[in-house]
């Protein structure tokens, strides 16, 4: 969990900064893309004035821009060239009627009034007086009138009249009159670009010039929203697969981090209560901090272990040492007992005492069996033991002690299982006994006896009040009692479960206390026929 966590949290903070800067390169191509064609445009600006002066008719002006700009190209680009006055000189046929200077109110046009076009343009020239072949005037677009000369009119690129065209002197037109200098204000108006709809297409369209002409030239955008939806595409194809890399790479960067992790955890796990000498191993390709941290745990261990072997130590050495002033105290209150009169208090007196001095001792016998199994040298004879056999004798050793308890029993005949006979005849004891004392006036007590495969599982039940959530889990620790007042009420030490468990652990088995069935407390008991060979 901790690892897809870190997962996680990896895709999150990387996929969110791919996902961040994958826009940002979005947002920079479009601009860029942009860019590009505002460029494109402001150098394609001009070249409609320097035909239009070698053209003689719109026709041709159309031939010579297709020529340049390409056919298949053409029909992406409009343009349109106008006087200062407004009027048009030049207009692409596939012009769309919805775009006009109008639809630029934000261009500079400090030139409120446009100053006369120089003679050099067809509608501003004045020609003098001619006979013969010269005489007429030269019309828009250049196209002479009647009698007017073949050669085409050549407009001023930004005001500055041409050179005079090379030809016989015959055929020469005397060069126009010097152009005035324009009113104040004059320069150059800026380059303005925008992007327009109109006849179902998007046009970025550019409108620059001088006083005199103003240009408008557009490009068809719909390469541009494909090369764009392209871009889009292939960002998000690609980062669902960054994505997925992202997710790969962080599993096995956190395995690779992780795995002193996973190897403290193995160790862990396998130290038990038989097995605190065992030590994490320190990796050799570990981390210093991890490092760090297998010492730490293996200074613990060292110190657990050690606090443990005392207690084990101190358990084993009391039972062992209290066993024989009790064994004497006992044989000695037995000697007053058979002393004392008949029926007086001095025999009353140490038949108590002698009950005390064997609950004592039951205790201590207790106390010793727990500590060798907390040592894990508790000794097991192995034999045969017929298990139907002790729990029947079990059931007529109720009877006799709590004959107003009814008994039920479900029990299988002659089912044996390899085991110690006095231990396990220990935990039947302690189970039934447990049973007894816990009941309810007039109550329940049923037995269960069954073969599941390989194993062998009893169930004692018993009717009582039921056990509260909060003591359920704490059960079978050692001296632990639901009655916290521990009155005399209910006899009892609290070693009986918890001896009863860790004698069929030894035995490779498991007790454990049942879920709530409403009045009736079970304990389930399941042993293997036969211990594996150690």
């Amino acid at each position: 969990m901790f690892r897809i966590k870190i997962i996680l949290l990896s895709i999150l903070i990387s996929g969110s900064v791919l996902v961040a800067f994958g826009l940002y390169f979005l947002t920079v191509i479009h601009n860029v893309s942009l860019d590009r064609i505002d460029l494109e445009l402001r150098s394609l600006g001009p070249r409609p004035i320097h035909i239009w002066r070698l053209a003689r008719s719109g026709e041709e002006l159309d031939r010579r821009l297709q020529s340049i700009y390409g056919t298949e190209r053409w029909k992406d680009i409009i343009v349109q060239v106008r006087t200062g006055r407004n009027e048009v000189l030049y207009q692409s046929p596939h012009w769309p009627a919805a775009i006009s200077e109008d639809s630029f109110p934000e261009y500079d046009r400090r030139m409120e009034t446009p100053p006369p076009l120089p003679a050099f343009f067809p509608e501003g020239r004045q020609h003098p007086e001619r006979s013969g072949r010269n005489a007429g005037a030269v019309g828009p677009m250049g196209q002479t009138t009647p009698g007017a000369g073949n050669r085409p009119p050549m407009p001023l690129r930004s005001g500055v009249p041409p050179d005079r065209p090379a030809g016989p002197p015959a055929d020469r037109v005397s060069p126009p009159s010097p152009l005035p200098a324009p009113p104040e204000p004059f320069r150059m108006k800026q380059h303005f670009f925008k992007t327009l709809k109109a006849d179902g297409k998007t046009w970025r369209v550019g409108i620059m010039g001088d006083p005199f002409v103003t240009i408008l030239i557009g490009m068809n955008m719909a390469g541009f929203y494909s090369d764009e939806a392209r871009y889009r595409k292939t960002f998000f194809i690609a980062v669902p697969i960054a994505l997925l890399l992202l997710a790969a790479g962080g599993w096995l960067i956190t395995r690779r981090a992780l795995r002193p992790v996973a190897d403290i955890t193995r160790t862990a796990e396998s130290i038990t209560a038989q097995g605190l000498d065992r030590r994490i191993p320190v990796s050799s390709g570990a981390n210093d901090e991890f490092s760090r941290l297998v010492d730490v745990i293996n200074d613990m261990l060292d110190r657990l272990e050690k606090s443990f072997k005392q207690a084990v130590r101190f358990s084993a050495d009391a039972a062992h040492e209290l066993k024989t002033p009790l064994t004497i105290l006992q044989g000695m209150l037995d000697d007053a007992v058979q002393h004392a009169a008949t029926g007086s208090d001095e025999q009353r007196s140490y038949g108590a005492l002698i009950e005390e001095v064997q609950r004592l001792k039951a205790i201590v016998q207790k106390l010793l069996i727990l500590s060798h199994a907390d040592a894990g040298q508790l000794a097991l004879n192995l034999e045969p033991v017929d298990v139907s056999a002790v729990i029947e004798s079990a059931i007529e050793d109720v009877g006799a002690i709590a004959p107003n308890l009814r008994l039920e029993q479900e029990i299988t005949p002659h089912v044996t299982v390899q085991a110690d006979p006095d231990l396990f005849k220990q935990v039947i004891q302690n189970l039934t006994s447990n049973a007894v004392k816990h009941n309810t006036e007039g109550g329940l007590i049923r037995f269960r006896l069954k073969e599941q495969g390989d194993r062998v599982i009893f169930t004692i039940s018993n009717t009582g009040a039921p056990i509260p959530e909060v003591d359920r889990g704490k059960i079978f620790d050692r001296f632990y009692r639901v009655d916290k007042s521990r009155s005399r009420a209910v006899p009892g030490s609290g070693l009986g479960l918890s001896l009863a468990r860790e004698i069929i652990h030894a035995h490779k088995g498991s007790l454990r206390l049942d879920a709530d069935s409403g009045n009736l407390i079970s304990f389930t008991l399941s042993l293997p026929r036969s211990l594996p060979q150690s």
